[in-house]
């Protein structure tokens, strides 16, 4: 799986929602041994479905962003590509903070 620059959204770009533009939008929680995932149309279940699960453990990060489906490389039928990331999670001491776009690498 990869990053596909083809499928971000561009910047300043009227009514883009993932639905109006054949993507999907994935959410993923890591937390340690733990985590979660899940696959939506709409930008706005996602992140609530990943701030729920993210505020389920007492620390770990989450994130949203766009894929779509490609043909896969090996094996599977498809693959997702991903795209950009909507909003990265940080969960530490009880306390959850988000940020807009990717700062997956930035927190562990």
């Amino acid at each position: 799986m990869r990053e596909d620059e083809s499928s971000v959204p561009k910047e300043g770009a009227s009514r883009f929602t993932a639905q109006g533009n054949g993507l999907f939008v994935v959410w993923e929680v890591d937390a340690g041994d733990r985590g979660a995932g899940g696959v939506t149309k709409d930008e706005v279940t996602a992140e609530k479905d990943m701030l729920a699960k993210l505020d389920s453990y007492p620390q770990g990060r989450g994130r949203v962003r766009y894929a779509c489906l490609a043909p896969a490389t090996r094996g599977a039928i498809y693959d997702y590509r991903y795209g950009t990331t909507l909003v990265t999670a940080h969960r530490g001491d009880g306390v959850t903070v988000s940020v807009a776009g990717d700062a997956w690498e930035s927190v562990t």
